[in-house]
């Protein structure tokens, strides 16, 4: 696969650097990789949107492995919420969609939901019944919080095994252990948005295991006159 300098780079660089200030700081195994610093914005910028960013926070904020931050992020919660109502034929619908990505625009996870009322009471010039478009919208916003937190949660635990993965088997390699920290990340999948990063530093890993040392040299300077 190759590899390409992009946000994998950041991620290789910065799990290089932590591991040497953890080398010089603490023992190797205090280790511990930062929490995932996450922004959940609305899409739109909608006060229905604001209320499935209030909720997601509300549901991320006690988790340790995490950083609500709007300020260098690693990824975005971006949350949208699009009304359609149509007063001629009574149709009220909402659909609503939470989509988390890296800064480098790898989507990590996506979650939807509709909502559809009729209002069979409408008359024509009379506006749509205020309690069942009330009743639509905040369906969606509770039901689109609610499916979105799982997703988020399953992917913030890959994300931090990843990161410390990483962080250990640089740390095994800079003490010549090649084969266990090969083998820590042979686990982690494609899916990972770090995965080019990791195949990277496997390379790294495996070129410094085969690396045969260079034989001395047989040549002689010439003797001074």
């Amino acid at each position: 696969m190759a590899f390409t300098w992009s946000g994998s780079k950041r991620i290789f660089l910065w799990c290089i650097g932590l591991s040497f200030v953890v080398l010089t700081l603490v023992k190797p195994a205090l280790a511990e990789a930062p929490p995932v610093r996450i922004a959940v914005v609305p899409g739109g910028g909608s006060g229905q949107e604001q209320e499935v960013v209030d909720r997601i926070n509300g549901q991320l904020q006690n988790n340790q492995d995490v950083a609500l931050s709007t300020v260098n992020p690693d990824w975005y919660v971006v949350c949208n919420i699009k009304e359609n109502l149509d007063q001629a034929s009574g149709q009220i619908r909402y659909n609503g969609t939470v989509t988390t990505k890296t800064t480098e625009g790898h989507v990590i996870s996506t979650v939807s939901l509709q909502k559809y009322n009729q209002d069979f009471s409408l008359t024509p010039g009379a506006q749509l019944n205020k309690k069942l478009v009330d009743n639509a919208v905040q369906d969606v916003i509770s039901g689109l919080s609610d499916r979105a937190v799982g997703p988020i949660q399953q992917a913030i635990e890959i994300e931090m095994e990843t990161r410390e993965r990483m962080i250990k088997a640089t740390v095994l390699g800079q003490h010549g252990k090649y084969d266990e920290a090969i083998a820590l990340l042979r686990p982690i999948s494609p899916e990972t948005p770090h995965f080019k990063a990791v195949v990277a530093l496997t390379r790294k890993l495996e070129n410094q295991r085969d690396a045969k040392p260079a034989p001395p040299s047989t040549h002689r300077k010439p003797a001074a006159h």
